[in-house]
């Protein structure tokens, strides 16, 4: 009955053995395959790490181009505003000097009437007989000492329309 106690532990250690190496083997495939992924884990970190360099690089650029862009946002608009603010001024201006020439075109307009109603007869004859022509005020140019040259500017825009 020993021997087979002794057989019985015997086939029951080999089967102990057995399942050990079994497990021992699959251990190993299990490493192995650990091993592999951990390879391609260093390569993937090695591309993410390079990518995020490329990204970081662009971000940079990107950064430095958004800097440039707005820096030469800022001189137009900077530019701009004095521009709408020479404009402003241009067109104030020609709005006074239009009210200044419309003023005067309705007093030389009244002036001939009056003028011509209080010359008698005999200035008349002097004038023509003198040879002398006489011009309306209305015709009369400023000149070109006295005017601005936006005067002079609205002054040939006014002789082109009429």
């Amino acid at each position: 009955m020993s021997i087979w106690i002794g057989l019985i532990l015997d086939v029951v250690l080999i089967g102990l053995v057995t399942a050990g190496l079994v497990q021992a083997a699959r251990l190993i495939r299990q490493l192995a395959g650990l091993r592999q992924n951990r390879l391609e884990m260093e390569r993937f970190v090695q591309e993410f790490n390079a990518t995020v360099t490329r990204a970081e690089t662009g971000i940079k650029g990107l950064r430095h181009a958004a800097r440039e862009s707005g820096d030469d946002l800022e001189t137009l608009v900077e530019k701009a505003v004095m521009i709408r603010d020479e404009l402003q001024f241009i067109t104030e201006s020609a709005d006074q000097i239009a009210n200044r020439l419309s003023q005067s075109a309705a007093s030389a307009v009244q002036r001939p009437e009056k003028t011509a109603a209080a010359r008698t007869d005999a200035q008349k004859e002097t004038d023509i007989t003198s040879g002398e022509t006489v011009k309306p005020l209305a015709s009369k140019k400023p000149s070109a000492a006295s005017a601005s040259r936006a005067e002079q500017e609205l002054m040939q825009v006014l002789e082109k329309l009429g």
